[in-house]
C-alpha cells in the first residue's frame, strides 16, 4: 500500500529559495559517493546466512525513511512529503540483462527479508519494465563487480526528485570490511546537509545493528 502524503505548501518553505535556483536547471541533480564500514553488518549476514543485497536494502531503507528531505517529492511542479518510502531495485536476470523489482519498506527485518525475496524472486520468473505511479518510491541499484569512487544517473524530469542509490563491490581495508555507496538527489529539495544526515544514520544503524532484531 503506497503511504499517505501531504502536500508541502511553498509559502512557508523555508528552502523555497533554494528550490528556486535549482527548478529550472537542466541537470538539478547532485551525486555523493562515501565509503561505508559494513564489518558488524557482514558478521551479522554471514553468522545467519543472509543474502547481503536484502539486507543492507533494509538498513539504507531504515536510513532513508529517517530524513524527511529524501522523502519529498516534486509531482506536477508541487512539493509532497511521504508518511514513508519504499524500495525499488535493479535486479539482475539469467540472461545479463536486468528487471526493476517494487518493493516495500516492512520496519520489521524478517517480514522485510520475506517480502523482498519474494518479490525478487517473481520478476526473475516475469521481469518488470518499470511502469507504473514511482513517486512514493526511492531506487537501489546494485554494482557488486566494482568499487566505484564516484557515480551519476539517467535524469528524468518526472520523476528528477527521487534518490537513487548505488551499492559497489565490498573490499577489505585493515580488519574492515568497506562498502562505497552512492546517491543522487536533486538539489532543489535536498542539500548536502541532509546527505551528510542520511549517511550519519546508515553508518550508525549498519555498526549498531539498528532495526535488524527479528
Amino acid at each position: 500500500m503506497i503511504a499517505t502524503k501531504r502536500k508541502i505548501d511553498f509559502t512557508c518553505y523555508k528552502r523555497l529559495g533554494m528550490y528556486e535556483a535549482f527548478k529550472g536547471r537542466q541537470l538539478p541533480c547532485f551525486s555523493i559517493t562515501c565509503n561505508v564500514d559494513i564489518t558488524n553488518l557482514m558478521n551479522f549476514i554471514k553468522s545467519n546466512g543472509y543474502r547481503f543485497f536484502i539486507t543492507m536494502s533494509h538498513g539504507i531503507c531504515n536510513a532513508i525513511n529517517r530524513v524527511p528531505e529524501l522523502r519529498q517529492r516534486l509531482i506536477d511542479r508541487e512539493l509532497y512529503e511521504f508518511e514513508r518510502v519504499d524500495p525499488g531495485y535493479t535486479v539482475l536476470l539469467d540472461d545479463s540483462t536486468f528487471s526493476f523489482c517494487d518493493s516495500l519498506y516492512l520496519e520489521k527485518f524478517s517480514e522485510y527479508y520475506a517480502y523482498a525475496s519474494r518479490r525478487i524472486e517473481s520478476v526473475k520468473a516475469c521481469p518488470d519494465c518499470g511502469k507504473g505511479e514511482k513517486h512514493h518510491m526511492f531506487f537501489i541499484t546494485n554494482l557488486p563487480w566494482i568499487s566505484f569512487t564516484s557515480i551519476t544517473h539517467p535524469y528524468d524530469e518526472k520523476y528528477g526528485s527521487i534518490p537513487v542509490i548505488a551499492i559497489g563491490k565490498y573490499f577489505r581495508q585493515g580488519e574492515q570490511i568497506i562498502m562505497p555507496l552512492g546517491i543522487q538527489v536533486h538539489h532543489g529539495i535536498v542539500d548536502g546537509f541532509h546527505v551528510g544526515l542520511f549517511f550519519e544514520h546508515l553508518n550508525r544503524i549498519v555498526r549498531n545493528l539498528e532495526g535488524f532484531d527479528e
